[in-house]
């Protein structure tokens, strides 16, 4: 079935080697299991599981979590058999937004508006959740396009103070989801690879194309874990690391070409001709330069990492006996080719009562440098003493249920999402401030102008006039609105 959605102006293994693991971080031995009815008889996880002797969740539990959500998100639909279950719009709507870039209303029956974007950047408006809108091409020349969504109950949750107040809510209630995708446009020697890419079939510039899923992020949040449990998948055939393997070298690269790549690590300096990592910004052309990519960070992880051994001992258990069940011959056609695809890692907080952040990222858990080298390209040097580290925290901050101000909702920094879909159904937002508000005389001063809450928050939003220090978890907020 083709969509006909258009585009938005402004911009071997799938174990790569073990041989490629820092010799201090083996990925030793794990029994961190998959189960198979999570293939046969696909379901959501409601809760990560507690599976530690003092009562807590491993990081066992957190990656069965994640590979539990994927494949059912990635199964087909019992509505239609056309559709994986992520692909059903009713479900998991698209972002979508209007030919000024405005959001546009992606809660009704229809897509109307654009969906697809070619960079993703964090303070635009904004799919913006990969940092600083790198735009970048394959092997071919072809832009990678990249498109949003979300689980339809976000649709109906309020995103005013006073009514989260009278219902109790402080957070994103369980099940939320936020799904983020990474599509090259497929040649026909792609498309004649006989099921090596899970696809859709759009319009772009009027004309029918076939994507291939290259990336995608998962964020799901639970009663347990409000601050979203972050995974991330690639295609196996993306990119190499940026190391020296001759494994590397027999495998031809969606993003790095054969000459580059027989260069590393040597030609992933900064300065050498094959810019690896190093993709232009907000670029709109279809077609380009294609860009060399190596990954930083096999498994988001470092040698030095807290628990980098348990973690990555974790991951490739759960890559590897997926692959082994993905292969086995009674495995349906239309989940076998998910054996092209790995998880490359997730990321966590170990105490919700505390925030994220702080220098060495104290409270979180799993892939501390976490990032998908297809859609966080230049994002992948993370530095953990830093006041900004660039994993999926650094860039969506949670505030702990202990913070005084803990309101992840109004604080628009948890999701980059959220404020689209409401404004684009026409709503206002409530924001928080970060000063207190202590009077209607100082309410424009903080609420208002080009630097004011509303205009920081997003370049389409003004302040409506209304603000409230009444809900106590979000503090003092200002209303914004869609700028007329």
């Amino acid at each position: 079935m083709t969509t006909t959605i258009r585009t938005l102006s402004t911009s071997s293994l799938f174990l790569i080697s073990m041989l490629l693991l820092p010799a201090t971080a083996s990925a030793g031995v794990s029994n961190c299991a998959v189960d198979s009815k999570w293939l046969t008889a696909p379901s959501l996880p409601g809760e990560v599981k507690k599976s530690g002797a003092d009562g807590s969740s491993t990081f066992c539990d957190f990656y069965q979590f994640s590979t539990q959500t994927y494949l059912y998100l990635m199964s087909p639909s019992a509505v239609d058999s056309s559709k994986r279950n992520f692909q059903v719009q009713a479900n998991y709507p698209l972002l979508e937004f209007n030919a000024d870039g405005t959001p546009e209303n992606a809660c009704d029956d229809s897509v109307m508006g654009a969906t697809l974007r070619t960079s993703l950047a964090k303070t635009t408006l904004s799919t913006g959740q990969a940092g600083g809108g790198a735009t970048i091409y394959d092997q071919d020349g072809n832009v990678v396009y990249y498109d949003v969504r979300f689980n339809s109950a976000l649709c109906g949750l309020t995103a005013s103070a006073v009514e989260m107040e009278k219902q109790n809510v402080t957070n994103f209630p369980s099940g939320t989801m936020e799904l983020k995708f990474a599509w090259k446009v497929l040649s026909q020697s792609d498309i004649a690879g006989n099921n090596t890419f899970v696809t859709q079939r759009q319009l772009i510039g009027k004309k029918p194309v076939t994507l291939g899923l290259v990336g995608m992020h998962i964020a799901s949040a639970t009663t347990d874990h409000p601050e979203f449990v972050w995974a991330t998948y690639e295609h196996k055939t993306n990119t190499p690391d940026c190391l020296p393997s001759q494994i590397q070298t027999d495998t031809d690269w969606n993003f790095a070409s054969n000459s580059c790549v027989k260069g590393l690590p040597d030609s992933a300096g900064a300065d050498n001709a094959c810019q690896f990592n190093q993709p232009k910004k907000n670029l709109t052309d279809p077609t380009g330069t294609p860009t060399n990519i190596c990954r930083v960070h096999a498994y988001g992880t470092d040698s030095g990492d807290l628990k980098a051994g348990e973690n990555i001992s974790d991951i490739t258990a759960q890559n590897a006996q997926l692959l082994a069940l993905l292969s086995e011959p009674n495995t349906a056609e239309s989940m076998k080719v998910l054996a092209n695809y790995f998880n490359v890692g997730a990321i966590w907080v170990s105490d919700i009562k505390d925030s994220s952040g702080g220098l060495g990222v104290p409270n979180e858990r799993g892939s501390l440098r976490l990032a998908n080298s297809v859609a966080e390209t230049d994002y992948q040097h993370a530095n953990l003493t830093s006041s900004f580290a660039s994993n999926c925290f650094g860039c969506h901050n949670y505030k702990g249920t202990g913070e005084s101000v803990s309101n992840n909702i109004t604080s628009q920094a948890l999701s980059h999402i959220f404020k689209d879909i409401k404004i684009g159904q026409g709503e206002s937002i409530d924001v928080t401030a970060s000063t207190v508000i202590g009077s209607n005389a100082q309410a424009p001063g903080i609420c208002g102008g080009s630097q004011g809450v509303c205009a920081s928050t997003a370049g389409y939003l003004i302040w409506n006039g209304n603000w409230t220090n009444t809900n106590a978890s979000a503090g003092s907020v200002c209303g914004c609105t869609l700028t007329k």
